[in-house]
Parts: structure tokens; sequence; C-alpha cells
């Protein structure tokens, strides 16, 4: 094979991992709005995404974590590839992964019951198991991965002088951790936010892939 050829097969590799990240955030976005559409007893403004795993057809949602994160991690890889010539942090490609990890680990263990549903289920007491504990570890890491590394590409995009991506990306950070600082008060209930805990989860998270999908297709249009 001549290097020409060789040269070829890795940029095209190379774009197809830069993609993946568009497409783990479509696909985990897309997953959750067309399921709770059909889910009985699912009330979206209150239950967490995670709980479409309980139940019938929750396969579908199990397996949405799991190429989502598969997705992420790749893309993460692929971040990676093209560091050296872009000279961003190595860490954010780790960071990323980490996200990647979380979503496979909350597909490998399913939430507890929560917030109503399913339906029967307290909305104020909530029975944990072991599983739905690692469940919420997993998820932890997402929901760590994310903001640290839109943290700390914001910080490369104002190095190089981009301040437009420097300015949409710190403020993505910025809005998905006062997000994710809300649903956890929603979580206590002790100031009326638990009804929305679904919706307030669900912004978090749109603002974190949205942006996902923005660098995705930023970088693989650049290569």
């Amino acid at each position: 094979m001549e290097k020409e050829d060789i040269h070829n097969m890795n940029n095209s590799m190379g774009k197809f991992l830069l993609v993946l990240g568009a497409i783990s955030g479509v696909i985990f976005t897309l997953s959750w709005i067309i399921q709770e559409a059909f889910k009985v007893g699912y009330n979206p403004m209150m239950v967490p995404i995670s709980s479409l795993a309980i139940g019938e057809l929750g396969w579908i949602q199990t397996a949405t974590f799991l190429i989502s994160g598969l997705a992420l991690i790749l893309f993460a890889y692929g971040l990676e590839k093209i560091r050296g010539e872009e000279g961003f942090s190595k860490w954010i490609a780790i960071f990323l992964a980490i996200g990647g990890v979380g979503l496979i680990g909350a597909g490998c263990f399913i939430t507890d019951p929560m917030n109503g549903f399913p339906p029967g289920t307290s909305e104020t007491i909530v029975e944990t198991t072991l599983i739905g504990t690692l469940h919420q570890l997993f998820s932890v890491l997402l929901f760590i991965g994310l903001p640290v590394a839109m943290a700390l590409f914001s910080k490369y995009f104002f190095k190089i002088k981009n301040s437009v991506l420097g300015i949409y990306t710190l403020i993505s950070s910025v809005l998905f951790i006062i997000f994710m600082i809300i649903l956890k008060v929603a979580a206590i209930d002790s100031v009326g936010l638990l009804p929305f805990y679904g919706l307030i989860q669900r912004i978090m998270l749109v603002i974190g892939f949205l942006w996902v999908i923005f660098i995705s297709f930023y970088y693989t249009l650049k290569k």
C-alpha cells in the first residue's frame, strides 16, 4: 500500500472518530425524546432520563447509554489523535472519555425507581439498592467529565484567540454546572423543585451534548 493511500485511510478514520462525538449526542438526545412520548406512566417533567431503562422496552435506554458512551470514548480518542497538531490539553480527551465511561456504566446498572416512576413509586422516598447506587456513581462521571472538558476547551480557545468558541464553551460549562447544582437541590425537595427534576436534568444534558455535537462537527469539518 502506498504512503498516499495510508494517509488517506488514516485521515478517513480520524474524521470518523471525530464525527462520533456528534453521533453520540444525537443518539442520546433523540432516544429519550422519542422514548418518553410512548412510555406509559412516565412524566418527563419530573422523572429522570435514566428511568426510561425501567420496565417494558427499557433495553432501548440501556442500549442508548452503551452506544452513546462508546461513541463518546472514541470521539475522545479522535481528539487525542489530533491533539499534537492542535495544541490543546490532553486532559480534554481524558475527561470526555471519563464521561463516556460514565454513560456505559449507567447503562450496565439500572437506576432505582424514583420520583413516582414506575407508577406507584413514592415521589419523595427512594429505596436505594446496590445496582441503583452504582448507576448514580457512574452518572457522576458524566456530570463531571463534560463540564471539566468544556472548561479546559474554553481556556484553549481563548489562548488561540478564538473568542467566539471560547465564550460559547465557557457559557456552556457554567450553565451545565449551574443546572447540575439546581438538580441536586431539586433532589432534596426542600424548595419545591422536585416536580421539575426531569426538566432540569434534560436542560443540563442538552447543553452538554449540544456542545459535544458542535465541537465534533467543528473538528470534523476542519480536518
